[in-house]
C-alpha cells in the first residue's frame, strides 16, 4: 500500500511540474527532459507513469475537469443560495482557476489537438451532467422548471456553452459578446422551461 501511495505522490509531482512548465514555457517548448530535470527522476520513471508529453497534458485536462466538478458540487450543495444562482455558478465553475490556465486551454483547443478537446468534452459531460440533474430535478419539483428531457437539456446547455464561449472557434468582436450571451441565456430558459427573463440577471456573470 505504501508503494502505491508513493507512486501516486510521484505521479502528482510530475503533473504539477509539467503544468507549471506548460504555463510558463509553453507546451510546445517544454520537453520531457525539462520535466525530468525539475522532478529529478530518470526517463524510465517518467514513462512508467506517462506514455508521452501529450499523455501528461491529457491527465492535466482531466484534473481540470475534476477540479471544476468539485467546485460545482460545493456550490450546488449550498442550500442558502437560490437554486438558479447555484446552477449558474456551477456552470461557471468549469473555468480553471490556476494562474496561466489559458495556456493549457489554448493548447487543448488547437485543431491538431482535437483528441484532447474531445477528451475534455466527454469528461466534463460525464462529471457535470449528474450533478446538474439533481439540481434540475429540484427545480422541477418546486415548479420552477418545466421540461420532459432534463438530462438532454443539461447536456445541450453544457455543450452549447462550451462551444460558444470556451473554444474560441467563433470569430466574434468583443462588442458581440453581450448579445451572444443574452441569446444563450434566453435559449437556456427555453430548454429548462422556466419563465422568460429568469436568467437575465446573470448576464454579468459571463462578462
Amino acid at each position: 500500500m505504501k508503494t502505491v501511495k508513493e507512486g501516486e505522490v510521484r505521479k502528482r509531482e510530475i503533473l504539477m511540474v509539467a503544468r507549471d512548465l506548460f504555463v510558463t514555457k509553453g507546451y510546445e517548448k517544454t520537453s520531457v527532459n525539462d520535466i525530468l530535470k525539475i522532478v529529478d527522476i530518470a526517463k524510465g520513471t517518467f514513462y512508467y507513469y506517462f506514455a508521452s508529453k501529450e499523455a501528461v497534458l491529457a491527465a492535466i485536462i482531466l484534473d481540470i475537469v475534476d477540479e471544476g466538478a468539485k467546485r460545482a458540487e460545493r456550490m450546488l450543495n449550498d442550500q442558502s443560495v437560490p437554486l438558479i444562482k447555484r446552477i449558474m455558478m456551477a456552470i461557471m465553475a468549469q473555468s480553471p482557476e490556476f494562474e496561466g490556465s489559458e495556456e493549457i486551454r489554448d493548447e487543448m483547443h488547437k485543431v491538431e489537438n482535437a483528441k484532447l478537446e474531445q477528451l475534455y468534452t466527454k469528461a466534463m459531460l460525464k462529471r457535470m451532467t449528474p450533478l446538474l440533474e439533481v439540481a434540475v430535478a429540484e427545480g422541477i419539483a418546486t415548479d420552477l422548471f418545466h421540461l420532459d428531457y432534463p438530462r438532454e437539456a443539461i447536456e445541450s446547455i453544457l455543450l452549447l456553452g462550451h462551444m460558444l464561449f470556451d473554444c474560441n472557434i467563433m470569430d466574434w468582436e468583443m462588442a458581440d459578446y453581450p448579445k451572444k450571451i443574452q441569446g444563450f441565456l434566453a435559449n437556456m430558459e427555453r430548454m429548462l422551461g422556466t419563465r422568460a427573463g429568469e436568467l437575465e440577471d446573470f448576464l454579468q456573470m459571463f462578462a
